[in-house]
């Protein structure tokens, strides 16, 4: 290689190294943003410096940096040594730097300087005083090591001053009891009160506080508050239990008119009521509810999350600090209390201001109640309190529903004198009617339909009404005689005091159910300790407790549903009755009947006389515990009632003051509220459900051996009244709003009989088959009489008939024959629609051909017939009405998804609603306004309802096809008359139709004005249908009963004929079968010669041989012998032409086989 190339290579090397320094550079610039090109160094420089000089110069800053070395590399030039220009560089930017950095922090560097000398004067004054700290240490070492007798004496005597202080104390804080005791009562805080008391107790009855006399008097005061508080305490627990407080109030509701159901009252949302069933209450429950849970359910909850732990400690030994108001309301905290301020001595707790307080205690009910209960468990009272609870519970139940008897009797009195039935709307709106009156709109109205014991319910006047035809539903249809049975406003105040009564108990039951699961709670805790001395799971028996509850119930029930004027013995009069005397025959008294009561004395007269004790009583209670006699104002009045409810004074059957008249159809207004009770019942109570069975056996046990055979009894009474009325079957012209034609007045009656039943049916959960089978007894009495009306119209007066078969006309034994009823059922289907007339003419043939066979060669005389006209409209309104009634007897059949099921609550059930084995109680289904009416059948029973239906059909068919035959009859019997006995060999020609003809038409037209009014348009254009053929038939058939004929007779005939075209043509508007064309032509062969005749037979026979034989006879001259012998005819020919007229029908025969 040669110099030039080495030099080359160096040169490239150096031009590499000089732009790895550059960007170098660069890298150090983008690190000291803000430093500028004119070379004038900042603060920040000193770091991008180091940054360079670690990145270039690191042999520098090695600890083992020898200068010599970096000396000489920088003097060699060769490619070894270092660039002597980048490190000056580097010096130059490190001088910049730091100068820079000098100049911006001068005055720190300044102030550090003294602030260094001050530490190291601070470090040497601390290492001085730790020398002189070791040097006492020292010596108070070597002076406690030595021993002074004076220092125990003085020990010895300071311990007796503490105690001493210790008790006067004690002492001062007993003085301060009875203001703080009375405070804390008065202001409600009954626990912080009984924490007082137990803790006083416990301080004051200790070995060196017993032995000093000053406090004797106070102990005897806080003993004999013990037994005060007490009973402070259990009257607080009876005034939320039985809602005698003003903060009750929210927990029940006053009935509101049309109420379906209890809403669940303080719901887990403002305002939103509860409609659907709230779930089952049980603190051991791990589902979560889905539906808005009541006040009592959310309580329960919340109680079984919380530690059972006691809400202070009794046995607290730092007694001054428990006592402090902080400790206390931290204690009782969750019990709705509020904290009030803390305070250091006594006195500032009892004397808190009760403004602190952030509400009333007393505001949550439930709450208030635990905490009377851990107060009572707190004083050891627990077992004592609860048994005075449940020794009150029948006399507070007593007090409780007299006072809601009283509130209803009020409302009454104010709706009987105002007449304010309508003011419902605006006092729902509010949420308690006091003083107002509830009574709703009444559920029928009596003479909207004008016609006598029927009535609309108002509920459906304005849904029942068809727009096209203005027409009224017939399921709106009520019996005045069954449903006011009670009267409207009966009604409305036995629903307002059983709804606001069971509303109050249900409050009553939810109290009870907090006591039971409070003290279960408290008597669970491994401390607990009760005076009484009664087991933990037994201090509050709920089943015992509820036992009063359920027999005032079924008292009351009984009360208003058992009517003494009946025969039942009173449990209310002392005297027995007429009847009993009457029955009995001795004159014996009901030893279970009370003679008298102190709730019965004058209360004026009680209030008067012993005013000036309750005042003398109440001063002393005020001086004594001024907590103890708020509200006395109502003492004498409370202790009167008191004493009147005691079972011990009032004796056994004790029963309260009626509202209403008792009736045995009350029983239907009280299943919904009573049902409703006992199922909220068996939610609240833990054997909830066992005790609605028993308080629901009541009913069940009225309405199976009471109210159903009442029911039957006044259903049979009212079905007899219906059907056997001289106007029962007539039509009555107020029908018209239900259907087009009048009905006859029973199938009003009792389709408005059949309607209530229904509307009964839907508010009885109990036997409801029982109902449905009395429903369908009416149903099939009635078709009876049905029948049996329909035997009476067709019934032939006369004695020499004996044979029952032989006593109804001809048409109803035709119309029962089995050969007509299909061809009749099928003309019938042809008529409303557009069928074709040559399939209505086969049928009517048909028929024509059936009614001859039956006919034979006898005659329909006039005792055939149906007796009069006014018998055939008769049954023209039968089978409308009959119609009328099945379709709505099909309407009330409930629908296949309706239909009864064997596990539904809510479907019929074979012979109770109760069972041992049912897991539910019987529910009355909430109805709505607009509901129609149906009725639920068990299966057995929806097949004996289709066999009823089925039979009302076939009834109506029978009179339908009675009335079409008898018609018919009607002609067959006139135009036989007419051919029989008329006279056609007349000499003059003839004015006027045959007499019978004449008859005929009159009998025709009488019958289609009575059918037009009573028939529907369809039924009446079946009953004419068909008529011109048979006439045209009988016409030609019968022409062989002429006796004898000229051209004028025949003349007469077709007179005849027009004469019965233009009435048919009026009644029927058919002119094809009423143009008599072919009688026309066959009496036109009378102007024919007999062998004219003949030839037209060979060209054409369009008659049978007897009808050719007929004209050939007449033409003839031919007359009937009387004898039976052969016929003389005045024209000698006679024989030929009826041989060779033979011959033609042989040939006839041969040619058509």
């Amino acid at each position: 290689m040669s110099d030039g190339e080495v030099l080359d290579e160096y040169e490239e090397q150096r031009r590499r190294e000089i732009e790895v320094q550059k960007a170098r550079q660069m890298k150090i610039r983008e690190k000291v943003p803000g430093r500028r090109a004119t070379g004038k160094a900042k603060a920040g420089d000193i770091d991008a410096v180091l940054d360079e000089i670690k990145d270039e110069w690191a042999v520098v800053i090695d600890p083992d940096f020898n200068p010599v070395d970096l000396a000489l590399q920088l003097l060699d030039n060769s490619s070894l040594g270092k660039d002597v220009e980048s490190f000056r560089r580097t010096k130059e930017m490190l001088s910049r730097a730091m100068k820079g950095s000098v100049d911006k922090h001068y005055q720190a560097f300044n102030a550090a300087l003294p602030h260094h000398a001050a530490l190291l004067s601070h470090l040497d004054a601390t290492q001085g005083q730790i020398r002189d700290a070791r040097n006492a240490l020292q010596e108070a070492k070597e002076m406690l090591g030595s021993k002074r007798a004076d220092l125990v004496q003085l020990w010895s005597r300071n311990q007796t001053v503490e105690e001493m202080m210790r008790i006067l104390d004690q002492i001062e804080h007993l003085r301060l009891v009875p203001d703080a005791l009375e405070s804390l009562i008065l202001e409600k805080r009954l626990l912080q009160a009984a924490a007082l008391l137990v803790r006083s107790l416990k301080l004051i009855n200790k070995p060196d506080m017993l032995e000093i006399g000053a406090i004797s008097d106070l102990r005897s005061y806080l003993v004999g508050q013990e037994t005060t508080l007490r009973d402070i305490l259990v009257d607080e627990l009876h005034n939320h239990l039985y809602l005698k407080s003003f903060w009750c109030e929210s927990r029940w509701t006053v009935y509101h008119p049309n109420q379906q159901t209890f809403n669940s009252q303080g719901s887990h949302q403002d305002g939103e009521a509860n409609d659907g069933r709230s779930r089952p209450l049980s603190v051991s429950s791990p589902i979560s509810p889905t539906t808005p849970s009541s006040r009592l359910a959310i309580y329960l909850d919340e109680l079984a999350l919380r530690p059972n732990d006691p809400p202070f400690d009794v046995n607290d030994s730092n007694y001054r600090h428990s006592l402090s108001g902080a400790a206390l309301s931290g204690n009782i905290s969750g019990f709705g209390l509020s904290s009030s301020a803390s305070t250091g001595t006594l006195f500032g707790l009892a004397t808190s201001s009760i403004a602190s307080q952030a509400r009333n205690p007393e505001a949550d009910s439930f709450a208030y109640i635990e905490m009377l209960l851990e107060s009572l468990a707190a004083l050891g009272k627990l077992g004592t309190g609860l048994d005075i609870v449940a020794q009150k519970v029948p006399g507070e139940i007593f007090s409780l529903i007299e006072t809601t008897i009283e509130e209803v009797s009020e409302r009454a009195e104010f709706g009987r004198r105002g007449s304010v039935i309508g003011m419902m709307d605006s006092a729902s709106a509010t949420g308690r009617l006091t003083g107002l009156s509830i009574l709703s709109y009444p559920a029928i109205t009596s003479n909207a339909l004008g016609i006598a014991g029927v009535a609309i319910a108002a509920a459906l006047q304005g849904s029942g009404v068809n727009s096209r035809r203005m027409l009224m539903d017939a399921t709106s249809l009520r019996l005045t005689a069954l449903e006011s049975s009670t009267k409207v406003l009966d009604q409305e105040i036995l629903k307002d005091f059983f709804w606001t009564m069971y509303s109050k108990l249900i409050a009553v039951s939810e109290g009870l159910r907090v006591v039971y699961e409070v003290a279960n709670r408290i008597g669970s805790r491994r401390d607990y300790r009760d005076s009484s001395g009664a087991k933990p799971g037994a201090l509050f028996p709920l089943e015992e407790v509820w036992a009063p509850i359920q027999a005032e119930i079924r008292t009351l029930i009984s009360d208003y549903i058992t009517d003494e004027e009946q025969g039942a013995i009173s449990g209310r009069n002392p005297i027995s009755s007429i009847n009993e005397v009457l029955r009995d025959g001795r004159i014996s008294r009901d030893k279970g009947k009370p003679i008298f009561r102190f709730a019965d004395t004058d209360a004026k007269f009680a209030t008067k006389a012993l005013r000036q004790h309750e005042d003398e009583l109440t001063r002393v209670l005020k001086d004594t515990v001024p907590g103890l006699v708020q509200g006395s104002e109502n003492a004498l009045q409370a202790t009167l009632a008191a004493v009147g409810t005691d079972d011990r004074l009032m004796g056994t059957g004790q029963h309260h003051r009626l509202l209403v008249h008792p009736n045995a159809f009350h029983v239907s207004v009280l299943f919904q509220p009573t049902l409703a009770f006992l199922d909220r019942i068996s939610d609240v109570l833990p054997a909830g459900l066992e005790a609605a069975r028993a308080s629901s056996a009541v009913l069940d046990d009225f309405v199976l051996k009471v109210y159903l055979p009442q029911l039957e009894d006044k259903v049979s009474a009212l079905f007899h009244q219906a059907v056997t009325s001289s106007d029962a079957f007539e039509p009555d012209q107020a029908s018209l709003a239900l259907s087009s034609k009048p009905l006859v007045k029973s199938s009003v009656q009792l389709m408005a009989l059949i309607n209530s039943l229904c509307a009964m049916l839907r508010t009885t959960p109990f036997h409801r088959e029982n109902y449905s089978r009395l429903i369908l007894t009416v149903i099939g009495k009635f078709y009876q009489r049905c029948s049996d009306r329909f035997y009476d119209l067709v019934s032939i007066e006369g004695e020499s008939l004996s044979t029952d078969d032989a006593q109804i006309a001809l048409a109803a034994k035709w119309a029962q024959k089995a050969e007509l009823g299909p061809c009749l059922s099928e003309l019938l289907k042809t008529i409303p629609g557009d069928a074709n007339p040559s399939v209505k003419q086969q049928l009517c043939r048909q028929e024509t051909h059936l009614e001859n066979s039956l006919l034979g060669e006898g005659a329909v005389s006039k005792h055939d017939l149906i007796a009069s006209i006014r018998n055939v409209s008769a049954l023209a309104s039968l089978y409308h009405s009959v119609t009328w009634f099945a379709a709505q007897l099909e309407s009330l059949k409930s629908s296949p998804e309706d239909a009864s099921s064997a596990t539904s609550p809510l479907r019929l059930e074979p012979s109770s609603a109760l069972s041992p084995t049912s897991p539910y109680l019987p529910v009355v289904a909430p109805l709505q306004p607009d509901e129609p009416l149906k009725l639920p059948l068990s299966s057995a029973m929806a097949l004996r309802f289709q066999a009823l239906h089925q039979t009302y059909v076939q009834l109506a068919e029978l009179v339908l096809y009675t009335i079409r035959i008898d018609i018919r009859c009607r002609v067959i019997h006139h135009l036989d008359l007419a051919l029989r006995h008329g006279i056609y060999r007349v000499e003059r020609e003839a004015t006027e139709p045959d007499p019978h003809v004449i008859d005929l038409n009159t009998e025709l037209g009488n019958c289609d004005a009575s059918l037009t009014s009573t028939l529907p348009e369809i039924e009446r254009k079946f009953v004419f249908e068909g008529m011109g053929h048979l006439m045209q038939h009988l016409l030609i058939s019968n022409a062989r009963f002429i006796q004898s004929a000229n051209a004028l007779g025949i003349k007469k005939m077709m007179r005849n004929m027009l004469a019965l075209q233009q009435n048919i043509k009026t009644i029927t508007d058919d002119s094809s079968s009423a143009d008599f064309d072919r009688a026309k032509r066959y009496y036109s062969l009378f102007s024919l010669s007999p062998s004219e005749m003949l030839d037209t037979v060979r060209q054409k026979q369009e008659f049978t041989f007897d009808e050719y034989k007929a004209i050939l006879d007449l033409q003839c001259g031919v007359q009937p012998t009387q004898t039976g012998g052969a016929p003389q005819a005045t024209d000698r020919n006679y024989n030929m032409y009826l041989i060779e007229l033979h011959g033609l029908e042989l040939e006839n025969s041969a040619d058509g086989s």
